[in-house]
Formats: structure tokens, C-alpha cells, sequence
């Protein structure tokens, strides 16, 4: 039997396709890994402070 989602739930798991997205985009044979893994670092903290929402309690 297939269940609705919640709208919390379909959110958190954009922020996880996010966060997934761009930690694949993230290489460490390229030369500018550390750079672009800085630039990146503001994002992911965003996308893991949206879902601590929803799993702190």
C-alpha cells in the first residue's frame, strides 16, 4: 500500500537529493577541490540546518 508523504518529509528529502547533488559534483582529483568544496560549505550548512528541523525534537 503506498502512503502519502508529508509536505515535511518530501522537503527534507529535497535537502538530501541536495546535499547529494552537490557532494557528487565535489572531486577530489580536480584541481580546484578545495575551492570549490569551500564554496559549497555555506549551502550544505543550509540544507543541514533545514533538516534539523525536522528531526530534533
Amino acid at each position: 500500500m503506498n502512503r502519502q508523504f508529508t509536505e515535511e518529509e518530501m522537503h527534507a528529502a529535497d535537502c538530501l537529493q541536495e546535499i547529494q547533488r552537490i557532494v557528487t559534483q565535489l572531486h577530489i582529483t580536480d584541481e580546484s577541490f578545495l575551492e570549490e568544496t569551500r564554496v559549497q560549505v555555506p549551502r550544505l550548512k543550509e540544507l543541514l540546518s533545514e533538516l534539523e528541523k525536522y528531526t530534533l525534537e
